[in-house]
């Protein structure tokens, strides 16, 4: 089919408007707009985009709006007739009648709005009308830490009411009155700061004037440059672009271009940038002496460090020695640090954060199909039918995906949540599945008995792509229901509804987060899950898949990178002599270490025990986020050497001997992996604050002092060791840091570069055939031995304002939309303790008390309480415990016995 522009002929593409159409054969001017933006659903409200459009030769033309009109066949279109440029100028001008004529222009130095370069286009009318006085009754609403209103620039345009719905799905936006005094309000007419705004901007950067603008400024910012970088916050992996003045960071917008955020991010991307000039930065080197910490050179501290470190191997052996990876480093420097644990000190005992998250995905995932990764995209979302959400809050921990999420949730998608609390998607889904804390096992048993009863599995896929299906389905059919119902406090009909649900659908897509992994039966849960995904055929296609939300921004890329004690990059089995000898050539040494290294847990008891002697930790705040913080103190105090490479001086560095500045995400290069297998270019934005260096830099330099030549130099090159990465790990060998572009890639990556969006396509299974599992519930040891004198239920979370341990949140206007932690009690439960609102109570376990102010709310069942860990000041992991999953000895943080008291 074709259309014609001004009489030429041009192919149409399927489902385009003739905006849309225009755009893309680029041969005329570009087509004003002002209510249109490509995100938001097309609106036609303004007129402004009107075209003339006939249906045939010389035919008469009629006037439509080119955003929302499809182009048809034949179509004759007409994009800049004068007619076309008199009724551009005249609605502008009726707009112009409200608008304050001092800002028509851009301010000297500022680049110009959207709405001032469609003034520019179309040309400044003269305005004939009377003018309007809306725009001089409005005050400027400065509440928001972050979003200013002025909305005396406001032209109704609608964009902020949409994009605050249909991207971020939260209606806080609205209009109100009629003709010149129709205007945007906020929640109930209120200011910003007391509206429930999520502070996403959003609506910031889709609107075209200054009527909504944020503290930075940003949408006018007169850059000298603007970088591409990736988010180092949440999984998600926002790209972002940064632009600079003088090279300060001034602001972070979302790019439309970019695949996995689409022109979105949270507050954390879009405002939380200010941590990396705080004047808490460390800046120098530290060494402790005699207790107090004392600036020093690069030197002196890195003779330090190799001083300890050989002394230690020289006395204790090298398995006395071990590492703790970080996160949010980029992949080139965990893998680095994994590599000087192996090979310069010739030991395994690396790890990292995973340890206290995403750890039984990863095993439980590769006992299933063979990768512990996310099957599928999020872009996959567009295709399925129905989303099983188990034991995430997505729209607090990863906002943008949340966000996607909950558009479907409101549009009706059947919709699954299993979650002991009362969320927003819970609130939003088709079934919720308000389990007690730690009976995940119980509940999957439960909805596996429903699907193999109702006779929903997908035989086929079973019988030509799995094993062992047999054993399972017995199982779960000998489980009584009335037992299991017992056990987890959910009706047995509405779990029967939801697994019939999830197994009708044509396509489900499930998604999990820590309130799966980080219990007792953590790994065990993984594994049933990947069980009705099999079952029901939902893995190896379109929509569909198991999918785990990664928590820290390249907790999957430090995996992937080989920061654990049993397998190497690439997930290698460092037991293996075969694997040892692979890693030994690749690396340029005869042998690598052949005992299995320690976990992080085991590293603090061996440390107790005197069997353990130096830690080195790169930016993680192991004190403040891992359980039992007196257990973990007590065994850092044991250490003869401790070593802590940070951006600021937290708990952790504090009982450091010596401490290292390390350089922000904003000061380096390198790639982050996100939790779809995506791998991101990390574009250094500024140069290293103070004396700080790259992580990786600092492995690198340490490695020649232990005596190992990094084979791409004395310098952190990413690109180069991106290179070596290729090198040694299979599915990442077509990766480079060209063709990663603007977008990454997803793994496993083919030598030509061709990546991939859904892995185990067609029951192709890495380990061969998928395979069934089956597990009895057991009751966490937490509860059976505290249980009795600590009669609630403690279960944590994140908060949408921060991130983990807060160390980089804390430092920008986050902290004052959200201050403090609180403890979320159930007015039955607060009501017999005689506790009201906004009081201080001291929670306790058998590890030890805090004291936190309490919050009252429904969301939460009665013998339940939850609260975040973001705020020192409450230190919640005082109280946390030792129990982990079996498997992998992730902590358990989601079921914790308390009991707690009004102060």
């Amino acid at each position: 089919m074709i259309a014609y522009v001004n009489d030429m002929p041009y192919e149409i593409e399927p489902g385009e408007t003739m905006l849309e159409f225009l755009r893309r054969t680029d041969v005329v001017d570009p087509v004003p707009t002002m209510c249109q933006d490509d995100r938001l659903e097309n609106f036609g409200s303004c007129r402004v985009c009107s075209v003339e459009v006939a249906r045939e030769e010389n035919g008469t033309t009629r006037t439509m709006a080119s955003c929302h009109t499809p182009v048809f066949d034949q179509a004759r279109i007409y994009p800049h007739t004068d007619r076309m440029k008199r009724l551009r100028r005249n609605i502008l001008e009726l707009v112009l009648t409200d608008y304050p004529p001092e800002k028509v222009f851009p301010e000297e130095g500022k680049s110009p709005t959207e709405f001032q370069r469609t003034i520019q286009e179309i040309g400044l009318p003269n305005v004939r009308y009377p003018e309007g006085d809306n725009h001089l009754d409005m005050s400027l609403d400065t509440s928001h830490p972050y979003i200013k209103s002025d909305l005396s620039q406001c032209i109704n345009c609608y964009r902020c009411v949409r994009a605050c719905e249909e991207i971020q799905g939260e209606m806080v936006l609205n209009m109100s009155g009629r003709g010149f005094a129709t205007s945007i309000i906020k929640g109930f007419d209120t200011d910003f700061d007391q509206s429930a705004c999520v502070s996403c901007g959003a609506c910031v950067q889709t609107c075209p004037t200054d009527a909504l603008h944020d503290k930075f400024e940003t949408k006018t910012l007169n850059p000298d440059r603007t970088v591409r970088t990736t988010c180092t916050y949440c999984g998600v992996g926002c790209q972002l672009d940064v632009s600079l003045i003088d090279d300060e960071i001034r602001g972070i917008q979302a790019p439309v271009t970019a695949e996995v955020n689409e022109g979105h991010t949270c507050l954390k991307g879009r405002f939380a940038f200010q941590f990396y000039d705080h004047p808490d930065r460390l800046r120098e080197p530290l060494i402790k002496r005699n207790g107090k910490f004392e600036v020093a050179t690069w030197d002196e501290a890195y003779d330090y460090i190799t001083e300890g470190l050989l002394k230690v191997k020289e006395q204790h052996g090298a398995d006395a020695i071990g590492c703790i990876s970080s996160s949010r480093a980029t992949n080139e420097e965990n893998y680095l640090m994994q590599k000087m644990t192996r090979v310069a000190l010739n030991t395994n005992n690396i790890d990292g954060c995973a340890r206290v998250c995403h750890a039984p995905t990863a095993y439980g995932m590769q006992k299933s199909f063979g990768t512990g990764a996310a099957t599928n995209s999020i872009e996959d979302l567009k295709q399925t039918d129905c989303i099983f959400l188990f034991g995430a809050n997505p729209t607090e921990a990863h906002p943008v995906t949340g966000a996607r999420i909950k558009q479907l949730f409101m549009q009706g998608i059947t919709s699954i949540v299993v979650d002991p609390v009362r969320t927003s998607l819970a609130e939003l889904a088709t079934y919720h599945l308000q389990l007690r804390p730690g009976t995940n096992v119980a509940l999957l048993n439960m909805m596996g008995h429903y699907i193999v009863r109702e006779n929903l599995v997908n035989t086929e896929f079973i019988q030509k792509f799995t094993e062992h299906f047999e054993d399972f389905k017995n199982h779960v059919l000998s489980l009584d229901m009335d037992e299991l119902e017992l056990l987890t406090g959910v009706s047995k009909e509405l779990v029967r509804e939801a697994a019939l649900a999830y197994a009708r659908a044509e396509k489900s897509m499930e998604f999990h987060g820590l309130g799966v992994t980080e219990h007792f039966q953590g790994s065990k849960t993984v594994m049933l899950l990947s069980n009705l995904a099999m079952m029901t055929g939902n893995v190896g296609q379109s929509g569909t898949g198991l999918n785990p939300l990664r928590g820290q921004n390249n907790v999957q890329g430090a995996a992937d990178m080989g920061v654990q004690p049993h397998q190497g990059a690439g997930y290698m089995d460092v037991n293996d002599r075969a694997v040892q000898d692979y890693y030994a050539e690749k690396y340029g040494i005869p042998a690598m270490p052949e005992r299995e290294g320690l976990k992080i847990p085991e590293m603090l008891e061996a440390a107790i025990g005197g069997k353990f002697k130096a830690l080195w930790i790169m930016g993680e705040d192991t004190l403040m986020t891992d359980p039992n913080t007196l257990h973990i103190r007590k065994a850092m105090e044991q250490l003869d050497l401790m070593v802590v490479q940070e951006l600021f001086m937290s708990a952790t560095a504090e009982m450091a001997d010596v401490v290292l500045p390390a350089s922000s995400y904003f000061e380096k290069n390198g790639t982050f992996t996100n939790g779809e297998r995506r791998v991101q270019r990390v574009n250094k934005v500024i140069e290293p604050i103070g004396n700080t260096k790259p992580d990786g830099q600092i492995i690198i330099d340490m490695m020649y002092r232990l005596g190992y030549e990094q084979p791409t130099g004395k310098l952190y090159d990413a690109p180069a060791i991106l290179n070596e990465i290729a090198e040694v790990i299979p599915f990442m060998k077509g990766i480079t840091w060209e063709r990663l572009g603007k977008n990454g890639l997803q793994w496993p990556v083919e030598e030509d570069g061709t990546d991939t969006q859904i892995i185990h396509r067609d029951g192709n299974f890495k380990r061969g055939k998928g395979r069934f599992h089956h597990f009895d519930f057991e009751e966490t040891p937490e509860l059976l031995e505290h249980r009795e004198k600590y009669p609630f239920i403690l279960t944590t979370a994140r908060q949408l304002e921060h991130y983990n341990a807060g160390t980089m949140t804390r430092r920008t206007d986050n902290q004052q939309i959200s201050p403090m932690d609180y403890l979320e009690v159930n007015p039955l439960d607060a009501a017999d303790k005689g506790i009201s609102a906004h009081d201080t109570v001291r929670i306790f376990s058998d590890r030890g008390s805090v004291q936190i102010p309490v919050k009252l709310n429904y969301l939460v069942k009665p013998g339940v309480v939850r609260t975040t860990f973001h705020q020192p000041e409450v230190f919640i992991n005082m109280i946390t415990g030792n129990v982990g999953d079996q498997y992998t000895m992730t902590p358990e943080y989601k079921v914790v016995a308390v009991d707690f008291e009004k102060v």
